[in-house]
């Protein structure tokens, strides 16, 4: 079964590259086990920003050390809001 964790983040502006950076960080980290990750820009709102983040059963990706890691960076450099979606099947 495949799961999807969407994160809206609102990014202060200054912060920007530095949130570049960890989002990179944490998209290589999802990209080493069995995960996928994408980010997208609210439109017409350069601070607004979408992130998903996909795994498969039975890979736990969200609790693999490097994603808890680089999630706590990402959430320090902007509040986000979760939501865990799991494929309708």
């Amino acid at each position: 079964m495949r799961h999807i964790l969407v994160t809206h983040r609102t990014v202060p502006l200054d912060r920007s590259e530095e949130y570049t950076a960890g989002w990179q960080r944490l998209a290589a980290a999802a990209a080493l086990g069995t995960g996928h990750a994408w980010l997208f820009r609210r439109a017409g709102h350069e601070d607004r920003f979408v992130e998903f983040l996909e795994w498969h059963e039975p890979a736990a990706l969200l609790d693999d050390g490097e994603i808890v890691e680089a999630r706590r960076v990402l959430a320090e450099i902007g509040a986000g809001a979760d939501d865990e979606l799991e494929e309708a099947t």
